[in-house]
């Protein structure tokens, strides 16, 4: 009997399951063949991954998914069995809970350990992103399914599906070599990964119809083409280029160092200064490993989207020497997508009864460039993308597929909190038994935050140098290697209020300097950029950088004042920039004199690293200065101070940062009237993070308290890890970061008229009802601000947007003056859009002055 897996445009039973399945299977084992690397650590074959990935779709031999084609039902002379049966409440509707139960009778009966084929049968039942059921010995039992063998069918589903996967195993020629396969095995999650992906493109109506017999096909050829077109192409990479060929300057001491500590997969961490060129050392280590075959290609994850953007175009200057003629490294962060001119996707259908809502949005998501790029051999992004790897995310396991065998470059690991943290050393863990090579660069790790790395806990390094290259391979701690540190600059700390930071500030830029002025949060840096507004000379450029812009305005901002304050910056000139952290690390800006709010320690050290980040000929100071925006009252108060009234001093700050860690970086600060970097680096630090007995009764208190909130961020970071509860859509910072303050997609328009929108940068767009449109898409998301969910009493999703936007969203329509009306929006809250300001949110109960 024909059953069929898609439906023609005309709705129409289409290719079979049979037949959809055989072409998912090439496609996996075609990808496979393109990691022989990693089937070697797998210990598995190309064509037992194909025969694997083929059974994905075994349970779409049901009532349950062959009833979501009417004109299949009426062709078998089953219209009536079904409404009779009532096939479509009566029985299962899920066809991976069917694939996840047969696929496990199949294995087993083919003499695969049940220990294997449950986790097997797991993997490859949750292809659509979301794992069915716990896997269990006994198999899952047809009443729990729903699954029907009726006599008035005549239909042995069973049968049929037994029969089908036997087809399968024979045409791959597949045996039963899946011992390594156990439920610890990362190569569980990576088959599964791939056979989501093979899914994907074997479903693919531009390489793969849905008509079949119209469009008949070889799978073996088309599958090679498809991953040709969608760019599984191999890379060829240059032998034997000097570092100074790639880069185009010689090697530091510590760079060099690297080279001759990173030769294999396991785990480094590189310790150095800020602008000394760990970024550098490790694409240098990540070259050596790829032109040696022992790597697949390069991810490299940081903490911002805009921090992404910049490695980006360095990273694309690395790949043009060491692999020209490849394609570039892509963007992997939430919006990079916007950059890009088509979706290169078309999903078939599956059904004329079922919405094409998850599979074709799964599709669409991965296949507008950023996860998609994920894939690609070379990657920039933010290390969320990646923490969504180990967290019950949806397609976490395509993420495994993705990573495996590459160079993953971690940066800034120390500006994460205990949650993120805890999830990076699970990353971590997973990561190494992908075959990959971790790098972790940082200027500010602690000693116990390198140990829990390295040494899992155990061990004192002491008073180790700096910079240090430390790590493990094969399991095995390598013997740390010192390098030699740049010689130390001393840099000015002074304290001061605002009124005489804005003096000090507006005296430099007059003077010609750029002056860089950090903010921890987004309504601080936009009264700061309004009174400073109020005060500079029309002559000196002002500006503003932080998260609440919408996109294409951001992307403006970012080039201006990258540019300005850059290295080589032709638009360089007497200038202030405010900003929020977004600027704080792997972002190359170099100011002349630096304005910051109070900070912890290792996050005013990375600030102070675009502080004289460059050699000059002249600067409009004579030293290196920070000016740190002192408390309001002083320290010697904060110490007699209760805990709660101290949250108060500290201000929105303390949302932000730990109060207690705040207090401690105060008070190595206020000790000082300089600084030496990298010098002292190591000693701030751990100054900071030193435990001690001697403390005030209320910093006691804030002590207990942060040590209380470090065990239930552990613990809540091992519970997000927990692949095998319910998976929760895979967007960036949902699982990966604490966000304690949900927040709502306000999408910026000049008008709204039924399906008719004009945004704020001017784009017109027409949606259209079941029709998803790529540039209607990159409209809507090039306009949208993200604001905390607070603000509002309830939240109206504008009817046109939902094929557009998944998570939480409404509508705000921005009038000729700024003002911004949103249906739902608290009384109490206005909101104001300016290109200059960006979103700004006036609370009316809030009086706080710069």
């Amino acid at each position: 009997m024909h059953f069929w897996a898609k439906t023609t445009s005309e709705g129409k039973p289409g290719i079979s399951v049979f037949d959809h399945m055989v072409n998912v299977g090439v496609v996996a084992q075609c990808l496979a063949e393109k990691f022989p690397m990693l089937l070697q650590i797998f210990k598995l074959r190309a064509n037992e991954v194909g025969a694997l990935a083929a059974l994905h779709d075994l349970g779409k031999i049901s009532p349950g998914f062959q009833q979501k084609c009417e004109e299949w039902l009426a062709e078998n002379g089953l219209l009536k069995i079904a409404r009779n049966s009532v096939w479509d409440t009566a029985t299962e509707p899920d066809h991976g809970k069917v694939s996840h139960a047969s696929i496990q009778d199949f294995l087993s009966q083919s003499g695969i350990p049940v220990g294997t084929a449950k986790y097997l049968a797991a993997a490859l039942g949750g292809h659509h992103g979301r794992l069915k059921f716990l896997p269990n010995d006994r198999g899952i039992k047809p009443p729990l399914i729903k699954q029907t063998t009726d006599g008035l069918s005549g239909i042995d589903w069973q049968l049929e599906r037994m029969a089908c996967a036997q087809r399968i195993w024979q045409h791959f020629n597949a045996g039963n070599p899946f011992d390594s396969l156990t439920d610890s095995s990362t190569a569980v999650w990576w088959l599964a990964g791939l056979t989501s992906v093979a899914d994907w493109i074997g479903s693919d109506e531009r390489f793969f119809p849905a008509d079949s017999k119209m469009h008949p096909i070889t799978p073996m050829s088309t599958a090679h083409h498809a991953l040709e077109t969608i760019g599984f192409s191999p890379f060829t990479v240059l032998k034997d280029l000097s570092f100074e060929k790639i880069f185009e300057f010689p090697p530091n001491d510590m760079q060099v160092k690297c080279l001759e500590a990173i030769k294999g997969p396991g785990v480094y961490i590189i310790e150095a200064p800020m602008g000394l060129g760990k970024t550098e050392a490790a694409l240098g280590a990540a070259y050596c490993l790829l032109s040696a075959g022992q790597a697949t290609g390069i991810y490299f994850a940081l903490p911002t989207q805009a921090t992404s953007n910049r490695i980006h175009l360095r990273m694309d200057t690395f790949l043009r020497r060491i692999a020209p003629g490849n394609a570039g490294s892509r963007l992997i962060h939430g919006n990079s997508w916007l950059s890009q001119e088509n979706l290169d996707f078309k999903p078939s259908a599956s059904g004329t009864k079922e919405q094409p809502t998850e599979d074709a949005r799964t599709g669409r998501d991965w296949f507008a460039s950023a996860k998609r790029a994920l894939l690609a051999p070379f990657g920039v992004g933010t290390i969320d993308q990646a923490l969504l790897g180990v967290v019950a995310s949806k397609h976490f396991f395509v993420r495994h597929f993705a990573l495996a065998g590459k160079v993953v470059i971690l940066d800034e690991v120390h500006s994460y909190d205990l949650y993120t943290g805890t999830l990076i050393d699970e990353l971590i863990a997973t990561l190494e038994k992908l075959g990959c090579t971790i790098i972790i660069l940082s200027a500010t790790l602690t000693q116990s935050r390198r140990d829990r790395i390295i040494f899992s806990g155990q061990g004192d390094a002491g008073e180790d140098p700096y910079p240090l290259i430390t790590g493990r391979t094969e399991g095995k701690s390598l013997p740390p290697v010192a390098a030699s540190p740049p010689k130390s600059r001393k840099i000015k700390v002074d304290f001061m209020t605002a009124d005489s930071a804005v003096e000090d500030a507006l005296a430099v830029a007059r003077e010609g300097g750029a002056v860089l002025w950090i903010c921890n949060t987004v309504d601080r840096a936009q009264k700061y950029f309004a009174y400073l507004n109020s005060l500079i000379p029309e002559e000196l450029p002002l500006g503003l950088l932080h998260s609440r812009y919408p996109h294409w305005r951001r992307e403006e901002l970012e080039n201006e004042w990258m540019e300005r304050f850059g290295r080589c910056g032709s638009t360089r000139c007497g200038s202030i920039l405010v900003s929020t952290q977004v600027v704080e690390q792997s972002v190359d800006l170099d100011s002349d004199l630096l304005v910051t709010e109070l900070a912890p320690t290792d996050m005013l050290l990375q600030r102070l690293g675009r502080l004289w980040r460059h050699e000059r000929q002249a600067r409009p100071t004579p030293l290196p200065r920070v000016c740190i925006i002192d408390e309001e009252v002083g320290l010697g108060e904060l110490l007699e101070m209760q805990s709660e009234k101290i949250k108060k001093v500290l201000g929105a700050k303390a949302f932000v940062y730990d109060p207690y860690i705040l207090l401690r970086s105060l008070e190595t600060w206020k000790g000082r009237r300089h600084i030496l970097i990298p010098e002292e680096i190591r000693q701030v630090i751990e100054e900071t993070y030193l435990e001690r007995d001697d403390e005030a009764e209320a910093w006691q208190e804030l002590y207990f308290e942060n040590c209380a909130n470090t065990m239930a961020y552990r613990q809540k970071a091992l519970m997000s890890s927990n692949v095998w509860q319910a998976a929760l859509d895979d967007r960036e910072g949902v699982q990966t970061r604490l966000n304690e303050t949900p927040s709502v997609s306000l999408v910026l328009c000049r008008h709204v008229e039924g399906l008719n929108a004009q945004f704020i940068d001017g784009t017109n767009a027409v949606m259209e009802p079941d029709i998803y449109n790529f540039s209607v898409a990159k409209a809507i998301h090039r306009n949208l601000v993200k604001i905390p969910e607070h603000c509002f009493d309830r939240i109206f999703p504008n009817a046109a947007f939902p094929e557009y936007i998944f998570e939480n969203h409404c509508v705000g329509i921005v009038s000729e003056n700024g003002d911004i009306t949103a249906r739902g929006l608290k009384s109490k809250i206005r909101l104001h859009y300016s290109n200059n300001l960006g979103l700004y949110i006036e609370r009316s109960s809030t009086k706080e002055e710069v």
